[in-house]
């Protein structure tokens, strides 16, 4: 049996940290939308027992037990406690590595949702969010894959009204920004300005883009703007080239902006010949 699957990205919409805990993560608030931009998985499930064989349009992407395709599914047939089922993975990839638009992280919940429906939906949403949660923090989101409140370490989910009629549009530079460097220059940080989440999630609900603009802060960009000379002078040039407000996603290094709806790709076009060495992306709200 074979099913193609399209795994899409995320942006964070307002980021803070609440606290570090004893296990070393962090507890977040933050509001996490769905867009777009995808990538898609061809998952060929053979009918007989064996291992998970993976391969990807991009060369350097691990296909070992690094990948977080095999995290998931070693965690789902062990949850499970059945033998595991020969499975070939493809994964075509678009969406941008160390971009913090969480695409590892979908591949990994589309895949668990998959290999849920193959075996007959033996596994309700919390089960495969306590799974999910064992492998990445994101993936919890894109289980449920709707507009969230997220808390925790990624874990608590309140869903959310997201009625803002606009287009997104990503710019993802030539380098990219680990997960972990965001969170040790956060941790440097003298002075801190929260986003106001109730307020961002108030603007969703009401389409009001000037109280989500003016309420919504990323403190892992603001930690990342201490040090990290490639987004300092990436910013500034967005500043300095660019007549919309720019918001950085997640742990970085991709940038999003807001426009009206239907005039993304015109943007996104415009900014072509303004920005160079970047990825850009006219995307959608899901």
């Amino acid at each position: 049996m074979r099913v193609s699957v399209k795994s899409n990205a995320k942006i964070n919409i307002g980021l803070n940290i609440v606290e570090k805990l004893e296990n070393g993560y962090h507890s977040l608030d933050m509001i996490m939308v769905p867009i777009s931009l995808a990538d898609e998985l061809d998952i060929n499930f053979t009918g007989k027992k064996g291992r998970l064989i993976i391969s990807s349009n991009i060369k350097d992407i691990p296909t070992d037990e690094r990948n977080i395709l095999w995290k998931v599914y070693d965690a789902f047939y062990k949850f499970i406690k059945k033998e595991p089922d020969e499975i070939e993975v493809y994964l075509n990839k678009v969406i941008p590595h160390e971009a913090g638009l969480g695409g590892g992280s979908s591949n990994g919940a589309f895949f668990l949702k998959e290999l849920n429906k193959y075996n007959d939906n033996i596994l309700d949403d919390e089960k495969l969010i306590e799974i999910g949660k064992s492998v990445g923090a994101d993936i919890p989101f894109f289980i449920k894959n709707y507009p969230c409140r997220v808390k925790g370490i990624g874990e608590k989910l309140e869903k959310i009204e997201n009625n803002l009629n606009c287009d997104v549009v990503l710019v993802k530079p030539s380098f990219g920004v680990s997960t972990k460097e965001a969170y040790t220059l956060y941790s440097t940080l003298q002075n801190k300005k929260d986003a106001n989440i109730d307020m961002v999630k108030e603007g969703l609900k009401e389409n009001n883009l000037k109280k989500v603009e003016e309420n919504s802060e990323n403190i892992l960009e603001q930690g990342l703007l201490t040090s990290n000379e490639n987004i300092k002078c990436f910013r500034r040039m967005l500043e300095k080239e660019c007549s919309t407000r720019f918001f950085m996603s997640g742990s970085g290094s991709c940038y999003y902006t807001f426009c009206m709806k239907g005039e993304g790709q015109e943007y996104a076009n415009l900014l072509r010949t303004k920005v160079s060495n970047c990825q850009i992306y006219s995307c959608s709200f899901l």
